[in-house]
């Protein structure tokens, strides 16, 4: 190699490929102003109680949605004992039969003993009242001719010793008279007695005797319902969407509670197009909300992409052992949080080089200040003015039927609670005591909301608000297909809906205390008997009461009838419907049209506004047709329910559920579609 170019151009090419070097450092350096990784979140699936794992439904690396079941235990003891259970209501239910049959036997017995007793008492007081009213009328004879005889002796016309005779007769039959009075008041004491000992006889004997029972009856209700979540447990499910990070247990293991039986990675809730950023500590005053960023995923080329600053954290701190060029090394900074402009899958943990552009994202207004923080009311911003599908999530379909019935808002819950006509699976939980909870934007929770301590429901109708979280429950008190009505179907219940579940405060059977009223309750409620009620409407008064609409029957004039119900809380206490209020408020005459021609309707919800006006909602009235358009109704006022206004109809749609947005915007309605996708919409309030 000449010396020339060993002694100065190959000292310059070091220094030229030194320089370049050393800019190229520079240029990352100054572009990579800060890391950031993709926030993730790992859930732990355990059971509350311990157990032998059934199925391990899940592997690692598979994806997972929210809800689905990754893992079962074994039930078969859960099983076991809801079967002992189900055999003691039955035997239970066959006491109660029992009991109510032997206490009316008893009950008869006594009541006619007493009555006999009554009877017998009466006939000897009157006895002896009519043989008193003879000596009486014989002793007024006899002091009459005493004297006469006196007054023929005293003028010698009459012997003395037959006034004497006489006077000792009259002596003797006063006396007898004395006796007759006494034994008069005696007869009237015990007929007293004996009419007090029978009003003693309760008139509820029956049922003070079925009390036992069914205080055993309602025992058993707990402890199925404490299985039914222990059974509902046993199905260890995915609390977010994500993937199977790991299955630490597998099919026939015993686990402990607690225990983790698989690990799952997904994006949190709130966090899917977010990166956390790690500043160093020269450069945490830096930042500011709403600045332009770039990101890049490390190691890879391309344009990247773009967020913005949406948070900032309030203090420097120890930074993540990730933020640090030593983990051993305790680093400071700030942590910051940046959102995408446009929605990316991430993959949780993924790094990212981080550039901040000194100027405010175009995605958002130059502030520095966040934007307030929205209600938590989960209503929709844009209404959804068209009948659309309710998203029910296939978890939920694949464990019971969803067809809306009834709908009302739970401020506790700050969510829709939802009545479905059927709950369960003919061949599993059917008519189980399920409600369902809907947010505003027309999604069904994964989850139904477990009635605790009602057995079951069945054709649920009307969600109506009660006193504080309360809110009362309603079915139709109708005759199935097969003819019979249970108690299922009879239900009246006040239930307190919280963030801790629902649970029945009290509940009867509404039919069966509609007919113990008698035929003047009927004749006042327009029924000729209950065979025929189809009640499918309720709303709460701001009086504190109830309006009920029926379906059917309709009156003589073809309008539905709507009855109040001005206590109700008298009715789940005593079940006395009469004392309670329940009469007939009124008719109104809504129309539909089903099978293409105008028909009378009946009604299918009922709806009181905050200005006291009413609205209602009609459905086909009897016989099912094969297509009908519901229809919705306002009443300005109570007055006004003999010409209501038609607001809305519904091609081959039926509304059965009403219930007014917690903003007070629009009112929501469910539909009822049978086998299709259940739907819902908003209406504009006040209408147009």
């Amino acid at each position: 190699m000449p010396e020339w170019v060993r002694t100065r151009l190959l000292p310059c090419a070091v220094w030229g490929t030194t320089m370049l070097a050393v800019a190229w450092l520079w240029q990352d350096v100054r572009h990579e102003n800060a890391v950031g990784f993709a926030l993730g979140t790992q859930y732990t699936v355990a059971p509350s109680e311990p157990g032998r794992l059934g199925v391990v439904a899940v592997a690692a690396g598979q994806r997972v949605r929210a809800g689905e079941v990754v893992a079962t235990l074994d039930a078969h003891t859960i099983d076991a004992e809801l079967t002992i259970l189900a055999a003691e209501r039955d035997r239970l239910e066959a006491e109660l039969v029992a009991v109510r049959s032997d206490s009316s036997m008893r009950l008869g017995d006594s009541t006619r003993q007493f009555d006999e007793s009554v009877e017998s008492a009466d006939l000897a007081l009157r006895n002896a009242r009519a043989d008193r009213n003879v000596r009486v009328a014989e002793f007024k004879a006899l002091a009459a001719q005493v004297e006469a005889l006196k007054a023929l002796v005293e003028q010698r016309m009459a012997d003395r010793r037959e006034l004497d005779a006489l006077t000792v007769k009259h002596a003797a039959l006063e006396k007898a008279l004395q006796m007759a009075d006494t034994l008069v008041s005696q007869l009237a004491s015990q007929s007293a007695a004996a009419k007090a000992r029978r009003s003693l006889v309760p008139v509820d004997a029956t049922e003070l005797a079925l009390q036992p029972v069914r205080a055993e009856l309602a025992v058993l209700s707990g402890q199925e319902q404490l299985l039914a979540v222990r059974r509902a447990g046993t199905q260890l499910r995915a609390p977010a969407d994500g993937e199977v990070m790991a299955v630490h247990l597998h099919a026939g293991e015993v686990v402990a509670a607690g225990a983790a039986v698989v690990t799952i990675v997904g994006r949190g809730p709130g966090v899917e197009d977010e990166v956390q950023v790690c500043l160093g500590e020269s450069q945490a005053g830096k930042v500011q909300l709403g600045e332009a960023v770039r990101l890049q995923t490390r190691g890879n080329g391309g344009d990247g992409l773009s967020g913005r600053v949406t948070r900032l954290g309030p203090q420097i701190g120890e930074l993540p052992l990730r933020c640090r060029r030593n983990p051993a090394m305790p680093e400071w900074g700030r942590e910051v949080a940046v959102a995408l402009d446009e929605h990316t899958p991430l993959l949780p943990g993924q790094a990212f080089s981080v550039s901040f552009l000194g100027r405010p994202s175009e995605h958002v207004p130059a502030a520095t200040e966040p934007a307030p923080l929205p209600e938590p009311v989960r209503t929709a911003a844009v209404l959804v003015t068209t009948p659309t599908p309710i998203d029910v999530p296939p978890e939920l379909t694949a464990r019971t039927r969803f067809e809306p019935s009834a709908i009302a808002w739970s401020a506790s819950r700050e969510r829709f609670v939802i009545a479905s006509d059927d709950t369960g699976l003919p061949e599993r939980d059917e008519h189980a005591p399920w409600l369902f909870t809907m947010d505003g934007r027309g999604r069904v929770d994964p989850e139904p909301l477990v009635v605790a301590g009602l057995t079951g429901l069945n054709d649920i109708e009307a969600l109506a608000a009660g006193p504080g979280d309360s809110m009362y429950v309603l079915a139709s008190q109708s005759f199935s297909k097969k003819g019979k009505r249970s108690a299922a179907r009879q239900v009246f219940a006040r239930v307190i809906i919280d963030r801790a579940g629902a649970r029945a405060e009290a509940s009867v059977k509404f039919a069966e205390r509609i007919e113990a009223g008698g035929a003047e309750l009927l004749a006042t409620l327009g029924l000729p008997d209950t065979r025929g009620l189809d009640l499918e409407g309720m709303t709460a008064t701001a009086a504190g009461g109830l309006l009920i609409g029926l379906k059917e029957p309709l009156d003589a004039d073809e309008h539905a009838v709507i009855w109040q119900l001005a206590r109700p809380g008298m009715v789940l206490a005593s079940g006395d419907v009469t004392g309670a209020g329940l009469t007939r408020l009124g008719a109104t005459p809504v129309k539909i049209v089903a099978d293409g021609a105008a028909r009378p309707g009946g009604i299918s919800e009922l709806l009181e506004l905050p200005d006291g006006s009413l609205l209602i909602a009609s459905t086909a009235s009897g016989a099912e047709p094969a297509s009908q358009d519901g229809t919705l109704w306002h009443a300005s006022s109570r007055d006004g329910l003999a010409s209501p206004r038609m607001l809305r109809t519904f091609p081959g749609l039926k509304a059965e559920g009403l219930a007014l947005r917690p903003d007070g915007a629009a009112i929501v309605i469910v539909f009822d579609t049978g086998a299709a996708p259940p739907q819902w919409m908003e209406l504009p309030w006040p209408a147009p």
